[in-house]
């Protein structure tokens, strides 16, 4: 039997590479389309570039392993059925069960490395990413600056250009507005005028030519000056067209670990107790005071007493204060627990994407064997559907946990509970009725008959 094992496990080493391969390079074109452009227009140097996509690897090859692993049992067991190869081994007293049983274990050893994937590698790459992106990000602000928009990223100045040249350095019909501390701002018009770096990049030089200069009225002068020039240069330091690269400590739920994730989610619940442990001694307090003035002997007391009670003290106005604080504590409760929803969505998640190894060989390989020589394609083409509603299953998973419209566990395991009993309920199938899948069936020109007699 370890002669049979070891060869269907070589007969899925070629199809998984392939699936690998393919998925990862369709999935690698989102993140090609999504930052490529903005990284060539903010001149991000080639490493740079290869480095972030190194690390958007990461959360690609989350989702293109387990896709793979469907794509790898779908063509060898099609294959195998093909060439009767599962024929011939069911006729020399070999069980499905036992067939599936190297795969199944295959894919087990693979969920186990990805579940330590996504627990160690994935959320420092995640969290370099995010970093690199931020600091991309605030490289070379000029790059956004549309004509008709005014431009307030660099501190103490306001940009506006009517159109500019993406050729060149001319711009045309510039205002830059200048600020001057406990004064007005001073405005600069020109109809023409150049943009460029100095300083290695990090200054950038607005050349104006044939412009004026409006000094606004202020406090210490009511007078509104205007100033005609041939040429004015405006220099702004520091706009970091160099990309500078910044340590961060903050970590978003994604880029956690499962411990971290575990701390956190404590760490949030503490403060929940202890808002809640607050509003209580808040609103007690109050309550035993006007408690304790039923008593006739404390209430004549008081009142015999010279001390003052003060107006809303005991009164309604400390019950609209409680009021009032109870629900901006209650606000605050509720970012916590929605805080904690999420990493329970993320924790969750980075056990169920793997185990969709598993829940794939379950549902891959009846498909394939039951699929019969002309419909191994159409049974590929379906898996595939079953992936994308897989995923679909996640991510409106993660946004009903979000809104506290399902618990953080049924968002995530709900794909893998759905699709892992259809598999189950297959292979059972499978191992009871050995006749194909009719994919015709699926071709709504054969739903009706009076259509079939068109056909």
């Amino acid at each position: 039997m370890r002669t049979i094992d070891r060869y269907i496990l070589k007969s899925h080493l070629g199809p998984f590479a392939f699936g690998f391969f393919v998925t990862t390079g369709v999935l690698f074109t989102q993140v090609l389309k999504r930052f490529l452009d903005d990284f060539l227009a903010k001149g991000i140097s080639p490493l740079t570039i290869a480095e972030v996509l190194v690390l958007s690897l990461g959360h690609t090859l989350a989702l293109s392993v387990p896709m793979a692993v469907l794509v790898a049992t779908l063509m060898a067991f099609g294959q195998m059925a093909q060439d009767q190869e599962i024929t011939a081994l069911k006729a020399s007293g070999v069980s499905l069960y036992r067939i599936m049983a190297p795969v199944l274990a295959g894919s087990a050893f693979i969920c186990g490395v990805m579940i330590l994937f996504n627990n160690y590698v994935l959320p420092e790459s995640n969290h370099r990413l995010a970093g690199l992106l931020i600091d991309i990000g605030q490289k070379r602000p000029t790059v956004n600056i549309e004509p008709g928009i005014y431009v307030d990223d660099f501190e103490g100045y306001r940009l506006y250009i009517g159109d500019k040249n993406e050729d060149s350095d001319e711009i045309r019909h510039v205002r830059v507005q200048r600020d001057r501390p406990d004064s007005s701002p001073d405005i600069l018009v020109a109809p023409r005028g150049r943009l460029y770096f100095v300083n290695n990049g990090q200054s950038l030089v607005i050349e104006l030519y044939g412009g004026e200069w409006h000094q606004l009225p202020d406090e210490n002068s009511l007078d509104y000056r205007v100033t005609r020039f041939d040429s004015q240069t405006v220099m702004i330091h520091d706009v970091a067209a160099q990309l500078q690269r910044t340590a961060r400590t903050s970590r978003g739920d994604r880029e956690m670990s499962l411990a971290m994730i575990h701390g956190a989610i404590v760490d949030k619940r503490q403060k929940i107790d202890k808002l809640l442990r607050r509003v209580d001694e808040q609103s007690r307090k109050p309550l035993l005071a006007k408690m304790e003035l039923l008593d006739p002997a404390q209430r004549t007391a008081a009142l015999a007493s010279r001390r003052v009670v003060k107006p809303g003290r005991l009164t309604a106005g400390t019950e609209a204060r409680l009021r009032d604080t109870a629900r901006m504590e209650k606000t605050s409760i509720d970012g916590y627990e929605r805080s904690i929803r999420q990493l329970q969505v993320e924790q969750h998640k980075k056990y169920a994407i793997p185990a969709a190894c598993l829940v794939f060989v379950l549902l891959g390989a009846p498909l394939a064997l039951r699929s019969g020589r002309s419909g191994m394609t159409m049974a590929i083409a379906f898996s595939i559907s079953c992936f994308l509603v897989y995923y679909l299953f996640l991510t409106g998973g993660e946004k009903l946990a979000d809104r506290r419209l399902l618990p953080p566990f049924l968002a995530m395991w709900a794909a893998n509970l759905t699709f892992g009993i259809l598999g189950a309920l297959l292979t059972w199938r499978s191992v009871r009725d050995s006749s194909t899948i009719n994919y015709r069936r699926l071709d709504p020109r054969t739903w009706w008959p009076w259509r079939r007699r068109f056909a």
